[in-house]
């Protein structure tokens, strides 16, 4: 995690505006959509780590 992730996640999760909101239509809260943001982007980075992984484990069995 950078430290510019890392302020964006704690500057979403400041107690002092108020509680999200989840609404079906309309503008959403944009704390959620950084939140949603952040969450997709780790999952991106873990899951390109994991395929990387794999790729070497298949490499070293051919080899």
């Amino acid at each position: 995690m950078t430290g510019r992730e890392r302020e964006a996640l704690l500057e979403s999760l400041l107690l002092e505006e108020p509680d999200l909101t989840f609404t079906s239509r309309g503008d959403p809260d944009p704390r959620l959509l950084r939140l949603v943001d952040f969450l997709a982007r780790q999952a991106a980075r873990e899951c390109y780590a994991e395929e990387v992984q794999m790729m070497k484990r298949r490499r070293k069995r051919t080899s």
